[in-house]
């Protein structure tokens, strides 16, 4: 008899540790960004995690008059061009809000380099002219999202030239010259 007792008591105390774990395991899972955001900075100090650097991409109002600022975080890398090239990969992705995007989802970053000018060549695939959706108005807050997300980011970047297969181009969709490089343009955006 005293043995069953025992049974029971150590199958008590393996049902009570089981759903401890199971408490801790769903309160990590619920609350793991606090958790993460919170030990972040330790992590960061002690070599655990790649450092981040904060952008602002800019995409198209709903009604797609102006350029409005979505915060979002990027690896640091060593080079500027190398940072400057994931903050377009982000821009391509989207935003993640109420935010209209600028880009054809499948455009693609070919290659970007800043000279001592401060001018930024940038080199799409076709995809940018091919799959725009056309208009004046998407054309240039296509045009100055690129400008206007890579001169805010990078303060050495003064200027952006628009390529396609490595080529200058007249436009993306017949509205905006694109011949010379493109200075920013902050009128275009909206402070929230």
């Amino acid at each position: 008899m005293g043995k069953r007792r025992k049974k029971k008591g150590s199958i008590g105390k393996f049902i009570v540790f089981l759903f401890l774990i199971g408490i801790v395991a769903s309160l990590s899972l619920l609350f793991r960004r606090e958790i993460v955001s919170a030990f972040y900075p330790l992590f960061e100090r002690i070599g655990l995690v790649e450092k981040r650097k904060e952008i602002v991409l800019y995409f198209s109002d709903q009604d797609g008059e102006y350029l409005i600022g979505e915060k979002r975080k990027i690896f640091k890398k060593e080079a500027p061009v190398e940072e400057a090239i994931e903050v377009i990969n982000e821009l391509i992705k989207g935003p993640r809000g109420e935010l209209v995007p600028t880009l054809p989802y499948r455009t693609k970053c070919l290659n970007l380099k800043i000279d001592e000018r401060g001018i930024a060549a940038i080199n799409f695939n076709r995809v940018l002219s091919k799959e725009h959706p056309g208009g004046s108005s998407a054309e240039i807050l296509t045009v100055y999202s690129i400008v206007n997300s890579l001169a805010q980011n990078f303060p050495q970047v003064k200027q952006v030239q628009i390529l396609i297969d490595g080529k200058p181009v007249e436009t993306i969709a017949g509205h905006l010259s694109l011949r010379h490089s493109i200075a920013p343009n902050t009128k275009l955006i909206k402070r929230q």
